[in-house]
């Protein structure tokens, strides 16, 4: 993703427990982008290892500024979280040539409600400024219904765990041509995708290291 020349929409959904913020790492610790910035709503544990932490905004802006950072903002609880979204999305925009992780993608954006500057993002970031700059996008929920219609329509790979929401699941499955049963019972770590560029679904298990604890590649098929 961080060599290819078309900047990727990735969506990454499942209940809570069924791996997806751990596959989101083992995506871009293969990934390796020079510039990373990970919106991190609830200051996740499991965050911790993406990017320098930042809970002062000058300072987070700052650390945006430089050639290659991996920083992650540490959404404060006395502010507005969709005003600190705004200006999140805002400066992605300005900084242009990264990787946009946005967690608890749901906290800040509804089914029918992009913000503005995360409208922008999403529909223009894959390239602009005459093709100089470019963002890609990853952004993870719980669930599909909850996140904005725009970055659904506009992503090149749906990646799915289980889904505990029966409609969620046939909304998909129905596209999908599978049975909602299916991503309704997955198992943890288990999951589903869908690419924009093959008409095949993935299916694979995201399994760990036993001696370091990380997710390594899952199989394919």
């Amino acid at each position: 993703m961080a060599t290819s020349p078309k900047a990727l929409t990735i969506a990454a959904f499942g209940a809570r427990g069924t791996g997806k913020t751990a596959w989101v790492k083992q995506f871009l610790r293969n990934a390796r982008p020079a510039r990373l910035m990970v919106w991190d709503y609830k200051h996740d544990h499991a965050l911790s290892d993406l990017g320098q932490p930042y809970t002062s905004w000058p300072e987070f802006v700052k650390a945006c500024r430089v050639k290659a950072f991996a920083a992650r903002y540490l959404v404060s609880p006395d502010h507005d979280p969709h005003e600190q979204f705004e200006a999140f999305c805002q400066l992605a925009w300005r900084e242009g040539n990264l990787i946009l992780f946005v967690d608890e993608l749901a906290e800040v954006t509804k089914a029918n409600n992009a913000p503005p500057a995360w409208r922008k993002v999403v529909n223009v970031g894959r390239s602009y400024d005459n093709g100089r700059k470019s963002i890609a996008i990853i952004g993870a929920s719980q669930r599909p219904a909850e996140v904005d219609k725009s970055f659904l329509a506009n992503c090149d790979v749906i990646h799915t765990g289980r889904l505990g929401d029966v409609a969620d699941a046939k909304r998909f499955a129905q596209s999908w041509g599978i049975g909602a049963d299916e991503l309704v019972n997955l198992p943890d770590l288990h999951w589903v995708e869908k690419r924009a560029d093959s008409p095949e679904l993935q299916r694979g298990v995201l399994k760990f290291s036993v001696a370091k604890g990380r997710a390594v590649a899952p199989p394919k098929g």
